[in-house]
């Protein structure tokens, strides 16, 4: 999968720290902050090198800041926006994060925002 690919090139991608923060991954005009450790809602919940999980935590970003599901035409568009929604945590909030969100599905969003 191209996102777990990006993210195996961190030097944090194997840490065993109990709570590890990942770099936000660039896709096309949007960062992805894909998170997993024991502090973050992933499954497993624990910290693992990152192609172990089989859900990790989402927030998106664009130029201006947070990327809200709810406000963006592009998120909109993306085809699975649905199943993406199920998952965001305070939609209208200031800081939308995205819990236990399945590793297919956010890859399938890196690279339909890597192409937009």
């Amino acid at each position: 999968m191209e996102l777990i690919k990006e993210l195996q090139k961190q030097d944090t991608a194997n840490s065993s720290d109990d709570y590890r923060m990942l770099k936000s991954v660039k896709a096309g005009k949007y960062k992805m902050s894909v998170q997993g450790s024991t502090g973050h809602y992933c499954s497993p919940r624990y910290t693992l090198p990152v192609e172990d999980y089989d859900r990790m935590e989402l927030a998106l970003f664009n130029k201006k800041g947070w990327l809200h599901i709810t406000r963006s035409s592009v998120l909109k568009a993306f085809p699975r926006y649905n199943e993406l929604l199920e998952r965001a945590d305070g939609v209208n909030s200031a800081a939308p994060v995205f819990g236990y969100v399945p590793v297919d599905l956010l890859n399938d969003l890196y690279v339909y925002l890597d192409g937009a």
